[in-house]
């Protein structure tokens, strides 16, 4: 009799701690303009207890008429504003993984070229707020911290005891539903959560081509400078065929969602 209960106790343990979730977001990027204004991408999360796999911008994600859609967005004062022709994905899409149990974090995003990133698992002081509010049947705490160029808001359920949130986000005690920055230059908003879930998609690791380069942080942050360069390079020239456009130094802000 104790050998069955023994057997039914562990067993109901590495269950619970096997357990899967999947997390559907909106990720809206208005980086250019601010005010959620911007294009507005399909983003889901699965995890379980040790690690996390977000993606966004994945082109198998979003409807082909709606990645090509042009559309402008601009700010309510109309004093600044950008045209895209569509959306920006690609087939592997700007993927995040975070192990907590290994404490490492890799990451791409597709900037011209996919750039991978591995680096420690960055810690975020999070202050957390009286302020609560409720998102679906979750009941949610808010939290601000500032991470890497912006100050972000999160609201996190502790119905859901993990430490993930949306793209970077992480180390609060409760799964983070929604998130955005100050301005709403980023905002990853909450669709809908399953936990557990039956889904066959795992929690991966992220495949990086075996040629490619992977970054540290650090070297992520000297890429970006260079990045800044080439596109002041790029207004110089066209500034030869059209005179009466200024030429100034792009911001990393609107570049980057990491713009420290």
């Amino acid at each position: 009799m104790k050998k069955i209960i023994c057997i039914i106790f562990c067993f109901s343990f590495i269950n619970t701690f096997s357990q899967k979730g999947l997390i559907n977001y909106g990720f809206i990027d208005a980086k250019s303009v601010g005010n959620a204004k911007g294009p507005d991408s399909n983003s889901y999360m699965v995890f379980n207890k040790e690690q996390s796999y977000f993606v966004t911008a994945k082109d198998s994600l979003e409807q082909a008429d709606k990645i090509n859609e042009q559309k402008s967005y601009s700010n309510d004062d109309d004093s600044e504003g950008t045209i895209y022709n569509g959306q920006k994905v690609s087939k592997e899409g700007d993927q995040v993984v975070y192990n907590l149990k290994k404490n490492t974090m890799w990451s791409n995003v597709l900037y011209r070229n996919q750039i991978y990133v591995k680096e420690v698992a960055p810690k975020m002081n999070w202050k957390i707020e009286k302020e609560t509010k409720k998102l679906g049947k979750f009941n949610c705490k808010k939290a601000t911290t500032s991470f890497r160029g912006r100050n972000y808001t999160a609201w996190f359920t502790t119905e859901i005891a993990v430490p993930f949130g949306p793209w970077k986000l992480n180390g609060l005690p409760g799964l983070i539903l929604e998130a955005y920055d100050t301005n709403k230059s980023v905002y990853w908003y909450f669709k809908s959560v399953e936990y557990p879930t039956k889904v066959k998609e795992s929690v991966k690791y992220m495949l990086v081509p075996t040629k490619a380069k992977i970054l540290t942080y650090e070297e992520f942050k000297v890429l970006q400078k260079k990045e800044q360069d080439i596109v002041l390079e790029k207004s110089k020239v066209l500034k030869k065929q059209f005179p009466e456009i200024e030429v100034i130094k792009p911001k990393l802000s609107i570049m980057f969602i990491e713009c420290e």
